[in-house]
């Protein structure tokens, strides 16, 4: 006789519990409350999380600013209830204290086999063996992209130890295959592959799915980080998928077990319909044990909304929310205040700044919502050392972002497109001229750097820049090379709040100007 497993995922919702996005008041067939309303659970299923959980929206922004009101992340997640979790690389942005709070509030195990808790207080685990009340076992193990150590401040980091993310998997992997009926994977990281030819996309070791999947043999692997979809596919023997981020769909998987082991596994990612908005219908729909709760998350998510309506001040003119291609070519005037609040802030010689994938714009009055949608995530700034060799490798990665047709017109590289959408990975920079010729070679475009209308003297310059850029990622690895200068503990949401307010109208200067040669 068959014994069934099913299991509910979500991954990356980044603090999305309401069907929201905050961009505006409109609701959305999105968020966590909306998702685990859809979930039947029974004593043969699990409910599991691939982790980016407590950092990345509004809401997030708001509770960490108010750590006395409690954890409302982990008391949704309690309400659904969910069974485990794994730790995102963003779960590490709040410290000791910000980990230790969510997890000490989430009733959910933490299963991440390649972090180490020096504390032992946090209640961490390589792996779990689940029994179901069919008596089927299934052995889950968690891990995250190592990149963690690369990413993270090192003060956050001081009472963990982050290992390779392929040998923990692999170890974890060789202690429970022999104990279960079905072995799991949650992996907040992605795929580094093309899942149809296998061909390398990008090298390091943030995403290693594509090799979980080839090396090892769980049964199913469910992946992260990217915010990629991926419909559930066998890959190399193991069943993988992957889920856009903040909600946006949850996965059911339904795995069924033959007599003689062989497994049937199927999935479907799912989107939710939106919730109501409604203390009475959520208290329906939560677990007993936090309906006394519901009251508390709806008078804060009004909070978030009132103080995200807050006038800050305005613009001397109206900011276009253009495609990216016209940003590209044309210039952003989004990315001309951003690297002028940076420029200002550090005085560095030069700034450098990335937009989000969704166009964005600025009304001449401007509230802290349009900040918080312009700027979603709250990066902070360090400032490098840097030389003409190595700016000019940087601008290169930035040139890349260009294809040259035969007739001429231009369009983005599809390696900022396939197999992910990155326009974040494309930087503006500012404090200079910069000419690409778009007829050369990629790595070969950048063809004139000019300070204040002069060429770079033989002298070390200054770079402000977000601290994730600074690690070198998104094919910036030059930065790695770079001495660090100076780092600033505000965020970029946070100065850009505190720049509009002071100001009666702010009036954007252009510091740079950038040329594309197509002839």
């Amino acid at each position: 006789m068959k014994k069934t497993l099913k299991m509910y995922y979500t991954s990356d919702t980044h603090s999305y519990l309401f069907p929201t996005d905050y961009i505006n008041k409109e609701e959305k067939n999105m968020g966590v409350l909306s998702c685990i309303h859809e979930f039947e659970k029974d004593g043969n299923t699990l409910i599991l999380d691939g982790g980016d959980t407590i950092q990345g929206s509004a809401l997030a922004k708001y509770m960490w600013s108010n750590v006395e009101e409690g954890c409302m992340v982990a008391e949704v997640f309690n309400s659904a209830p969910y069974d485990y979790v794994t730790l995102g690389n963003h779960d590490f942005n709040y410290d000791y204290s910000g980990m230790a709070q969510y997890l000490n509030t989430l009733n959910a195990e933490c299963v991440v086999a390649n972090v180490v808790d020096k504390t032992n207080e946090l209640g961490l685990k390589p792996y779990v063996i689940h029994i179901l009340e069919n008596g089927l076992k299934v052995g889950l193990v968690g891990i995250v992209t190592d990149y963690v150590n690369l990413w993270e401040k090192t003060e956050h980091l001081t009472h963990f130890e982050v290992k390779d993310t392929f040998e923990a998997a692999k170890s974890a992997l060789e202690e429970v295959k022999g104990q279960c009926d079905v072995t799991v994977c949650i992996y907040h990281g992605g795929f580094e592959c093309d899942l149809e030819t296998g061909k390398l996309l990008a090298k390091g070791k943030e995403n290693v799915g594509y090799r979980i999947c080839k090396e090892l043999d769980f049964d199913i692997l469910l992946t992260a980080h990217q915010h990629m979809p991926v419909e559930g596919r066998m890959l190399h023997g193991t069943y993988t998928l992957q889920l856009p981020a903040n909600g946006q769909k949850y996965a059911e998987v339904s795995v069924e077990v033959a007599e003689d082991g062989t497994l049937e596994i199927t999935s479907e990612c799912k989107v939710p319909a939106a919730i109501k908005m409604n203390a009475d219908f959520i208290k329906e729909m939560v677990h007993p044990q936090v309906k006394d709760r519901v009251d508390n998350w709806l008078e804060t998510q009004e909070k978030v909304q009132v103080w995200l309506d807050q006038k800050l001040g305005g613009f001397t003119e109206e900011i276009p929310a253009l495609s990216k291609l016209d940003l590209a070519l044309h210039g952003s005037r989004l990315a001309d205040f951003c690297n002028q609040i940076q420029l200002e802030f550090t005085g560095a010689d030069f700034s450098c700044t990335g937009l989000g994938n969704n166009p964005m714009g600025f009304a001449k009055e401007v509230t802290t919502r349009d900040v918080m949608g312009a700027y979603q995530f709250p990066n902070t700034i360090k400032v490098l050392e840097i030389d003409e060799a190595l700016l000019r490798r940087a601008l290169e990665r930035a040139a890349e972002y260009y294809t040259l047709k035969e007739d001429g017109e231009i369009e983005i590289s599809e390696c900022f497109i396939y197999p992910k959408v990155e326009h974040y990975n494309y930087d503006f920079f500012a404090g200079m001229s910069y000419t690409f010729d778009l007829t050369k070679p990629v790595g070969e475009r950048v063809v004139e750097i000019l300070k204040d209308g002069k060429p770079l003297e033989n002298r070390k310059y200054t770079i402000a820049m977000s601290d994730y850029r600074a690690t070198g990622t998104g094919g910036y690895e030059c930065y790695q090379e770079c001495p660090i200068v100076k780092e600033y503990d505000v965020d970029i949401q946070a100065l850009a709040i505190e720049y509009i307010s002071k100001r009666e109208a702010v009036e954007i200067k252009v510091q740079s100007g950038l040329t594309l040669k197509t002839k």
